[in-house]
């Protein structure tokens, strides 16, 4: 049985819900760790932030199929579960709330370590504690307040992409950009803009899909959604369009600005791009936006957790005073268990600071993928679940079903193949592949048994 929470003033409206969308997508890995996929593939990194943004529609429509029909809390998994059984909906519960952990950790590393460059004296596990503690704060907020807490840290990196593109189209137009300088010399065609081969177009992938990945938040945000039949369709239409515009854009203008070759990995490529332009004064402005873009993403992935949480506890999966919620609807004990397990990363923090982040990452990386395969192959089979249902027929209709969403099962999995081609991510595919065992061990030795006895 779906949990459903009680009616309550003030939802999230579109705005706010787009806005959640692009924190959770946008963090600090977009802002720094591309550019070691535009490394990897060279201008055809435009293709796979292309592919990836099909598979990006492919999540989304789907998501906006399930939700605006049934705005159930626990989203893809109560989807999952209702579509192929208690095993699967139990094992993406727990899938994404450890890649949501994932996230977080990665997210709050990579503020700590900002943050350290500005406070030297100040240890990274009390920094990671501190902004623990302000996130895990903010989603105490009734949704209204956290939507607007939500909404500011959003706009603060939207406007820096925004601003990076209108600078770099600016130089462009007055003759600057050594990238399309470059162009020019060289030529174009197939071998220049796959400069490395499909070998490394590949390679590139899992960093540019962990770019998009996140998305699904807006399913676990649609029960607290003002009227979620109308505000689901149109957030996600908003949310697909500026993703796509801001991504596409971005990488265009930083691969006219600066030769791909020049970029150095581990540095922003924006920051970078700019300082090529003569910006010089970059650094700290970009800075300040990838710290913000991490906890904006840090924020909306705690948001998202913790309704999984809870929606596990309501079916007997997780403990049961996980369900408990405030008088205005916060999971009380789910967010403060998320949001402890968040300030456990802190050690990590500690004890691996910069392997720590790539670990996380790129084992993030592997269990968004296979998160996205499991919401594509349930929005196939989910829709005739509906329609036995609803009399009235679909709320919304996704496109190109069940075509599209086939194709982004497909996407992501040939993604998961690529993961060896990388180097240094072997180790977090194995420790997704762990997370994924675990997580079959304890429902086959612990929960079936009990669903059995009751």
């Amino acid at each position: 049985m779906s949990y459903h929470p009680r009616p309550r003033r003030g939802g999230l409206g579109v705005l706010d819900g787009i806005m959640l969308g692009l924190g959770s997508v946008i963090g600090a890995g977009l802002f720094v760790a591309t550019g070691l996929a535009v490394r990897q593939a060279g201008p055809a990194v435009l293709l796979a932030f292309a592919i990836g943004g099909v598979a990006l529609v492919g999540v989304l429509t789907g998501l906006a199929e399930m939700a605006a029909s049934n705005p159930a809390p626990g989203g893809l998994r109560t989807y999952a579960r209702e579509s192929f059984g208690p095993w699967l909906g139990f094992v993406i519960g727990w899938m994404y709330w450890s890649s949501g952990v994932l996230t977080m950790s990665s997210e709050v590393t990579a503020a700590a370590l900002i943050a350290h460059a500005w406070f030297v004296h100040a240890p990274l596990w009390a920094l990671s504690l501190f902004f623990s503690a302000v996130i895990t704060a903010i989603n105490f907020m009734d949704t209204r307040g956290f939507g607007k807490v939500e909404d500011g840290l959003a706009v603060i990196k939207v406007a820096a992409l925004a601003a990076f593109i209108l600078t770099g189209a600016y130089f462009l137009t007055r003759g600057g950009g050594a990238g399309l300088q470059a162009i020019r010399a060289e030529g174009v065609g197939l071998a220049r803009f796959f400069p490395t081969g499909l070998r490394g177009l590949g390679a590139s992938m899992l960093m540019v899909m962990f770019a998009y990945a996140g998305v699904q938040v807006v399913a676990m945000a649609a029960p607290e959604t003002k009227d979620p039949p109308r505000t689901v369709p149109r957030l996600i239409g908003g949310l697909i369009l500026s993703v796509l515009t801001l991504y596409l854009l971005a990488f265009t203008v930083l691969l006219l600005v600066i030769p791909w070759r020049e970029l150095v990995p581990g540095a922003s490529p924006f920051v970078q791009a700019l300082q090529r332009l003569g910006l010089h004064g970059v650094g700290g402005v970009f800075a300040l936006v990838v710290l913000t873009a991490a906890l904006s993403s840090l924020n909306s992935a705690l948001f998202g957790v913790s309704r999984m949480l809870r929606s596990l506890a309501h079916d007997g999966e997780a403990p049961r005073a996980f369900v408990r919620e405030t008088t205005a609807g916060v999971p009380l004990w789910s967010v403060a268990a998320s949001g402890l397990v968040l300030a456990l990363a802190a050690l990590v923090a500690y004890r691996l600071p910069h392997q720590a982040y790539v670990l996380i990452t790129s084992a993030g990386g592997f269990i968004a993928m296979f998160n996205w395969t499991v919401i594509s192959l349930t929005h196939v089979r989910y829709r005739s679940v509906l329609l036995r249902r609803r009399s009235g027929g679909l709320v919304y209709r996704a496109w190109g079903y069940p075509y599209l969403s086939l194709l982004t099962a497909a996407i992501a999995v040939g993604v998961l193949l690529t993961t060896p081609l990388v180097p240094g991510q072997l180790p977090g595919l194995l420790v997704g592949i762990v997370q994924f065992g675990l997580v079959n061990v304890v429902y086959f030795l612990a929960v079936r048994p009990r669903g059995r006895r009751r």
